[in-house]
């Protein structure tokens, strides 16, 4: 994409967000940070159970989503309640608080007004993520010895640098256009946005590879790494990105030869699986 093509206002944009990677300090949007602070805590060796649950109850929208995840069908199959985040963080667990930080700063995202032309493809954004983490998570718990939550958390964050791009266009109005050229933008420029997020948030190399080589695949059956779990769960993900000008049948394709090793009647229950897991998650957040 050649600047020709880009009015002032998308040249600014993208010479604002290259300054910034440049010097390594992407400026975060608002709605990420609650977000930074968890996965900062969550990472600190001397967090436990009282200061985690101190610092999720301080913020009302994450506590309110901790509490209900916890209470969803997928994780209280038994219908038994409870009403506090210490109860809830003890059920669900850190791995999946992650992944629930993130999806706060998106479902935050979702819902911003000024973002109205872009509403429909920031929710099939979100969408096309919860079920790639979900069907990851699946695969992970039922054909690998793999982490299912560092697993889903991949899955949550491997479109992460299109997410950040739109979270930062508001501040170019003129970009909120129909006729603006801001889906090539995300499409063009979320790889190393994504990894640029992912390294300020200390993520580790793998999930850094997932972002940074998405439609890279060992091919070993069953899957040995995360990146391979995320990239099956894109092919499989009944969801597609809204951003992505890959043909649906190409991926429908590649699913099939990704899923050799897997029969079909253990297919189709992983997908079963992962719709559930999937539906818990956009149903909690009202997407």
């Amino acid at each position: 994409m050649s600047d020709k093509a880009l009015n002032l206002g998308e040249q600014a944009f993208l010479h604002t967000i290259t300054q910034e990677l440049e010097r390594g300090e992407l400026r975060f949007p608002t709605s990420m940070e609650v977000t930074l602070r968890v996965l900062e805590a969550l990472d600190h060796p001397d967090t436990d159970l009282t200061r985690m649950s101190s610092m999720v109850s301080a913020e009302p929208l994450l506590a309110a989503r901790t509490v209900a995840l916890a209470n969803s069908a997928w994780y209280n199959p038994g219908g038994r309640l409870v009403a506090d985040v210490p109860k809830a963080l003890v059920r669900i667990g850190f791995g999946k608080l992650r992944a629930l930080a993130m999806a706060v700063a998106a479902e935050q995202l979702i819902h911003r007004d000024v973002l109205g032309p872009y509403q429909p493809l920031i929710r099939k954004l979100w969408a096309h993520s919860v079920d790639v983490a979900a069907t990851a998570s699946v695969l992970a718990r039922r054909c690998t010895s793999l982490d299912r939550d560092a697993a889903f958390f991949a899955g949550i964050v491997h479109d992460i640098g299109q997410f950040f791009l739109l979270a930062r266009v508001w501040e170019y109005p003129e970009m909120l256009q129909d006729d603006s050229p801001l889906s090539d933008l995300v499409r063009v420029w979320h790889p190393p946005i994504g990894r640029a997020v992912l390294a300020a948030m200390n993520m580790p190399r793998e999930l850094v590879d997932v972002v940074d080589n998405p439609e890279i695949y060992g091919g070993d059956w069953p899957p040995t790494n995360i990146t391979d779990l995320v990239f099956i769960g894109h092919l499989l993900a009944e969801t597609p990105n809204p951003f992505s000008e890959e043909d649906e049948g190409f991926r429908h394709g590649l699913a099939r030869a990704a899923t050799l090793g897997l029969d079909e009647e253990r297919l189709k229950a992983v997908l079963e699986e992962s719709a559930a897991e999937k539906q818990a998650m956009i149903s909690l957040f009202q997407v």
